[in-house]
């Protein structure tokens, strides 16, 4: 059963998760200007029929070690069970409940405190602001 947090636990837990976040998204971001370097390397190599004259082999070395290193901060964050809902973007939610229902309390990298809720079949797009005094 995964764990329900209370809004005061989840803001508790904010600044661990939000440090992980941000490593997590640099990685994330390094990742993505390997794979795009990667792939023109590829691209240039093979666009004239020849052989591949580039070696991109530290790249991919690279590229698997932040793939790696990515899935063990998803999971670190996971094991303390909030979930990731987009690496890139540094979006995760907390499992609450409110009203008798579980919803998610909804955090993105950059914002300054966990300040938003949703449905859990709405997602980011049903964000709502959270109101303290209807989270008592």
């Amino acid at each position: 059963m995964p764990r329900v947090y209370t809004l005061s636990q989840a803001r508790r837990s904010l600044p661990g998760i939000a440090a992980v976040v941000t490593v997590m998204r640099r990685r994330a971001l390094r990742l993505d200007e390997l794979t795009a370097i990667a792939s023109s390397v590829r691209r240039s190599s093979s666009a004239d029929g020849g052989p591949v004259v580039g070696d991109d082999s530290e790249i991919q070395a690279e590229i698997t070690k932040l793939q790696e290193q990515i899935a063990m901060l998803i999971e670190h964050i996971q094991e303390q069970g909030v979930e990731v809902k987009d690496v890139r973007r540094g979006l995760v939610d907390w499992r609450a409940e409110r009203d008798g229902r579980e919803v998610y309390l909804c955090w993105q990298h950059g914002e300054r405190t966990l300040s938003w809720w949703h449905e859990i079949a709405d997602g980011f797009a049903g964000r709502q602001p959270i109101v303290v005094s209807e989270w008592a």
